[in-house]
């Protein structure tokens, strides 16, 4: 895989994965786009959306939101044929967005950690969920791992690397499911490459019986995972790419 941090915008190559030969990424520094980049970007988004982007605080979170929304309609609309500010996006019941209008044509997922942003859509139409997290060096990880980690996690967790790996792997499953934020994140063991979760949480119900596979890249700077849904072909571990399949039970 390419270095993905020299660039402030570029797209990921992942076809020599093969369970990802339909997923295409965009990866993006927020804080190297130029304003007028970032103004024409939101003149894209919705009233509504405009709206949000106001009511951030800060100027850095606006521009991230602006930039991440106004993105997603630029490539959808390349793709679709349908101009970016006609297109709706909706949310389903614990807020995954999606393309109102056009069912499962164009699955895709977004996500930012300071101001890096991940845009994920999947060709081959099945869900798709992505987590990116930027490595900070100087967080204290081991209360939020004892926290959110099962026992055989932590075991496996000696350093921030391990930490935003398994991190961004829980986030992107349920991303992926749409189910958001679960109470029982510990029972969701992610330690193997082959995990069986109990299905405990009532948001996680629909997807009793169903499979995930989950992939992970990182570099000294980032670390995203990406979950597809389905038991993916999967090629040999290499350039720091890891993958974990996930049947919930």
């Amino acid at each position: 895989m390419r270095h993905f941090t020299e660039e402030a915008i570029q797209l990921i190559d992942l076809s020599n994965e093969p369970g990802l030969a339909g997923v295409r990424l965009l990866l993006f520094d927020v804080a190297k786009l130029p304003n007028d980049l970032i103004f024409e970007l939101g003149k894209l988004l919705s009233p509504q959306e405009l709206r949000k982007a106001a009511r951030f605080r800060f100027m850095n979170d606006r521009r991230v939101y602006l930039a991440g929304r106004g993105m997603l309609r630029k490539m959808a609309s390349e793709v679709l044929g349908v101009p970016a500010e006609n297109l709706v996006i909706g949310e389903g019941l614990y807020g995954k967005p999606y393309l109102a209008d056009y069912g499962n044509l164009l699955p895709f997922n977004l996500s930012h950690s300071g101001d890096v942003v991940a845009l994920a859509f999947d060709f081959g139409r099945r869900e798709v969920g992505v987590d990116v997290e930027k490595i900070n060096r100087s967080f204290e990880y081991w209360d939020v791992a004892g926290h959110y980690f099962s026992k055989k996690e932590c075991d496996r967790v000696f350093n921030h690397r391990d930490f935003y790996r398994y991190w961004t792997m829980k986030e992107a499953l349920l991303k992926v499911t749409g189910a958001g934020l679960v109470d029982d994140l510990p029972t969701m063991d992610l330690s193997g490459k082959m995990n069986r979760v109990k299905v405990a949480d009532e948001r996680l119900l629909p997807f009793k019986d169903k499979a995930f596979t989950i992939y992970t890249f990182d570099n000294e700077e980032i670390i995203f995972s990406l979950a597809v849904a389905g038991a993916q072909m999967t090629s040999v571990e290499n350039e720091g790419v890891k993958v974990a399949h996930v049947y919930f039970y």
